[in-house]
């Protein structure tokens, strides 16, 4: 007997917030912006976070193509998994407008870039999951994607120089998309 309704069900409930708040965010700078300067940097990310939101979400429903059963461990790296996006979607942008009174910029240097060590380590699990659950060949294209984003956000989280993150930030932008293709044509 299948456990995948248990399993899509946490999943998407936990995805469900966490898209929740990154949309939530979204408005806040939105709300804000005569007030508080937007900044496009942690803009790209929110976007990019959502993308993989999706991508996942999407994923997870093609999960009974793949494997019918997972064990409560696998059901808890799984859940893993959404945690790290939800975390991530917590921090990326502000959730209050007191968050965000010297712009979006201040706020993602000083609370927002902490959003990209959980989406690193979103993908740093997503590539152990795929080995591990799925057999997934780590030599195979999407290994090397995975290193890719799993060492820039971490790489944009270091960086103290603007330029610096700002260059990762549009480097990041075509890797995330065709990780997106990739993982929707396999």
């Amino acid at each position: 007997m299948s456990n995948f309704p248990i399993v899509a069900t946490v999943l998407s409930m936990v995805l469900g917030l966490s898209v929740t708040r990154l949309l939530l965010g979204a408005l806040t700078v939105f709300r804000i912006r005569r007030n508080a300067t937007p900044d496009w940097v942690a803009l790209v990310w929110a976007v990019m976070l959502f993308t993989t939101q999706m991508d996942f979400w999407w994923a997870v429903n093609t999960l009974p193509q793949v494997r019918g059963t997972f064990s409560f461990q696998e059901f808890l790296l799984l859940v893993l998994l959404a945690l790290a996006l939800f975390v991530a979607s917590a921090l990326v942008l502000p959730s209050r407008s007191e968050d965000e009174l010297e712009g979006l910029r201040v706020y993602f240097e000083q609370d927002g870039r902490y959003a990209l060590l959980f989406l690193s380590g979103y993908y740093l699990l997503g590539f152990i999951v795929n080995i591990l659950l799925f057999g997934v060949s780590p030599l195979a294209l999407w290994g090397a994607f995975d290193v890719i984003m799993i060492v820039i956000p971490l790489c944009v989280f270091a960086a103290s120089s603007r330029k610096a993150y700002a260059l990762l930030t549009v480097a990041f932008v075509p890797i995330n998309i065709a990780d997106l293709v990739i993982s929707l044509l396999t």
